[in-house]
């Protein structure tokens, strides 16, 4: 295998000049550099990009950080950002916590150790104060989440107005009591997401009634107790928003099943917009996120960041949602 010993001797030059050619240093005379060229064409000759970028202390690597692969919603963020590195010349290391602090604290050391220049947190499943001293040290952008009162780049989505937006869709419709099966954290999205919803009720007339607001993570189990809860304390259903297609797929099986006590005509309609909202019969009416654009759109602030430490961005960048009439 030929090495930069190689190639200087067979040049007549030393190393370190083959190593500023390498690096297009502007000082090295347009002849050794044609001369080194040449050798290094001659006898094919692959510099070591990995130990290059630890002399240089960049590495051209982003992490991107994701709660979890098993909501087709992350995996389409993954996409978006994936293209914007290898179409601005970097290389992306997306990986996931499960939601194990051990697990995020691996992905944080590649920065520590200058194996990556920068990191994007995807629906960020730990506290500011865990996180203080990554977004004080190094390059951070959050996507699709983000905390009040902290300046730290991020790109999602007007989530008050998504909210909003599928709520007043349903109370259009003429429906009342309106379930909102959210998440099981606080989140900037959820927080975002209720208040629309409060405003769609309170513009329809429709008084805000916290026991039609429950928890459940996109397990199905869950679903139907949060589901089956609402109807055991006496209350009625004509409709459901839930916070994730994943989320409205189950409450279709399980009224298919007969283990969620609704009937099958019920108003529903989810966020996110993935192929599950396609696939599900019926199809679903759903809050449709650009998630390709989320991932790519959070790649090139970080490498903006990279790349001009002095450029001031915006703190939050807002891509349009769609609302999709489907079947539900």
């Amino acid at each position: 295998m030929s090495s930069v010993k190689e190639v200087a001797e067979r040049a007549g030059v030393s190393p370190a000049t083959v190593s500023r050619v390498i690096n297009n240093d502007p000082t090295v005379k347009p002849e050794t550099r044609r001369k080194v060229q040449q050798i290094i064409e001659l006898i094919n000759y692959k510099p070591n990009q990995f130990a290059k970028n630890l002399r240089k202390q960049a590495s051209k690597i982003i992490v991107m950080v994701l709660p979890t692969m098993n909501n087709p919603f992350f995996a389409g963020i993954a996409r978006g950002a994936q293209a914007a590195t290898y179409k601005n010349g970097y290389h992306i290391i997306t990986g996931t916590t499960e939601f194990n602090k051990w697990q995020l604290d691996a992905y944080i050391n590649l920065l520590r150790t200058n194996l990556a220049d920068g990191i994007i947190f995807v629906s960020l499943h730990a506290s500011k104060d865990v996180l203080g001293d990554v977004f004080n040290k190094y390059p951070v952008v959050l996507c699709n989440e983000y905390f009040e009162d902290l300046e730290v780049p991020c790109v999602t989505i007007d989530n008050h107005k998504a909210g909003y937006d599928a709520a007043r869709e349903l109370t259009s419709r003429g429906k009342k009591n309106i379930a909102y099966v959210t998440g099981t954290r606080k989140s900037s999205s959820g927080a975002g997401r209720l208040n629309g919803y409060k405003q769609a009720l309170s513009e329809a007339g429709i008084d805000y009634n916290p026991h039609l607001v429950v928890k459940a993570k996109s397990v199905l189990e869950q679903i139907k107790d949060a589901i089956n809860g609402i109807k055991e304390k006496g209350l009625e259903i004509d409709a459901i928003l839930t916070n994730s297609d994943l989320q409205a797929s189950y409450i279709l099986k399980g009224i298919k099943d007969r283990t969620i006590f609704l009937p099958p005509d019920i108003s529903l309609i989810s966020f996110d917009g993935t192929f599950v909202s396609e696939i599900t019969n019926p199809s679903l009416t759903t809050v449709a996120q650009p998630m390709y654009e989320l991932g790519y759109k959070s790649v090139e602030m970080l490498i903006q960041k990279l790349q001009n430490k002095n450029h001031i961005q915006e703190n939050v960048v807002h891509l349009p949602h769609q609302l999709i009439i489907r079947e539900t």
